[in-house]
Parts: structure tokens; C-alpha cells; sequence
């Protein structure tokens, strides 16, 4: 899912809002399951930020290294829950 243009955005945000098509065609979960699982807890939190952002720093690396710059101009990543500066 990260490979939309919606870098910027939270997890959440990409899931309940921006793709949720993708997501219940990529899990066979709808929103309102997400919320259900949001809501019981099963994510943590801090863990999934970290993740998240350990996913796209070495995303982001593995396509420099290919000669690719995914999202020129990305000041920006969205987490799961909460937005930091690329650098």
C-alpha cells in the first residue's frame, strides 16, 4: 500500500479513507472491521509506527540504490497514526 501517492498520510488515513478498496482487496477486511480491530486494541501503537517508518527508510533505500526516486520532493512520511519529517 505504500506505493501509493499517499506517502504523507497516516496508515489509518490510507486504510479508512484514501484506499479503502485496496485494503479490503489486499486483507478482505472492510473499514469497519479495521475500526473493529483499532477499537480492540490488536495494534500497537508505537510498535506499527516503527514499522511503518522502518519499512519506508528501507524501501526508499532499495529504490535509491536501483536508481529510483520514488516520491521526489517527499518532506514527509505518514506512520500508522501520526506524521514525522523525512529527515
Amino acid at each position: 500500500m505504500y506505493l501509493t501517492d499517499f506517502r504523507e498520510n497516516t496508515l489509518q488515513d490510507v486504510i479508512t479513507k484514501l484506499e479503502p478498496d485496496l485494503f479490503h482487496a489486499v486483507t478482505g477486511l472492510t473499514v469497519a472491521d479495521f475500526h473493529l480491530l483499532v477499537r480492540l486494541k490488536v495494534f500497537n501503537t508505537e510498535r506499527m509506527n516503527e514499522a511503518v517508518f522502518a519499512f519506508r527508510r528501507y524501501e526508499d533505500a532499495s529504490l535509491r540504490y536501483t536508481g529510483i526516486e520514488s516520491h521526489e520532493g517527499l518532506t514527509h512520511y505518514g506512520l500508522y497514526d501520526t506524521v514525522v519529517a523525512r529527515e
